[in-house]
């Protein structure tokens, strides 16, 4: 499968997540779509921020790509 490389659009979406767009083909890595809270587990995560985008607005994809779990 040739992709078309002509663009390469990457978008911040927050912490770990971001939107890659080359060409046609759109990657989401690490979605993390929670509001900000405290999340605890081994070690207490305080995320102070939402995302800049919803599910909705990123909209669909062509695959995820996990770096980690949690």
């Amino acid at each position: 499968m040739a992709l078309l490389m002509d663009t390469l659009k990457f978008t911040l979406v927050g912490g770990p997540t971001a939107l890659l767009e080359i060409g046609t083909l759109r990657l989401l890595t690490d979605p993390t779509f929670d509001p900000p809270g405290t999340f605890p587990g081994a070690v207490t995560l305080t995320k102070n921020t939402g995302p800049a985008l919803t599910r909705e607005q990123v909209g669909a994809v062509n695959a995820v790509l996990l770096s980690h779990d949690q």
